[in-house]
């Protein structure tokens, strides 16, 4: 039990470094949000109470680390800690309580998943911006939302076979737990 939270506790810190780290994913400005791939693998896989978690520590942490996001529009760094935190940790709810009802192996399922997680993402983001902070421009929704959706479900592919190899996938069923590796 503690080891399978400190392995998940190393999985969110590999996908922080990927997303902010290595530029080698970046696409322009755009790169896909590893931590948010990591939620909705766990939504998908351990249920909505295990991504609320995991969206709401790694998007945290990617909150606390990075601090502020960059404003194309104005050109300038703008401060909204506990933006990432919030969305992520809806977005695992909400994608732990869609996994109920999608087959989890098919690949198409799963980028649509990950594309319309990424998209509810970045409406909590501008909207949670716009109430509190009144500096949001729905020109983002556009420009960096729904391309960072498409790149985050392509890179969605190739991350979740990585993680279905590092975590045996544990699925719930009514009487028991029942352990199956994929991959």
């Amino acid at each position: 039990m503690i080891l399978e939270k400190v392995v998940i506790g190393i999985a969110i810190f590999v996908s922080y470094f990927f997303q902010t780290s290595v530029d080698f994913f970046a696409l322009g400005s755009i790169k896909p949000d590893f931590l948010l791939i990591l939620t909705v693998y766990f939504a998908l896989y351990r249920g909505s109470f295990a991504a609320l978690w995991i969206g709401f520590f790694g998007g945290l942490l990617q909150d606390i680390n990075l601090g502020g996001y960059t404003n194309l529009v104005k050109q300038d760094v703008q401060y909204y800690i506990g933006t990432s935190a919030l969305a992520k940790t809806i977005v695992g709810f909400v994608a732990g309580k869609v996994a109920r009802d999608i087959n989890k192996d098919a690949t198409s399922l799963v980028v649509i998943v990950v594309f319309a997680a990424s998209i509810l993402k970045g409406v909590i983001m501008f909207f949670t911006i716009a109430i509190f902070h009144s500096s949001a421009n729905a020109a983002s929704l556009i420009t960096i939302v729904i391309p960072e959706a498409i790149f985050t479900a392509v890179i969605s592919i190739v991350w979740f076979r990585l993680l279905r190899w590092a975590f045996p996938t544990v699925e719930k069923t009514e009487n028991h737990r029942v352990i199956r590796r994929l991959g």
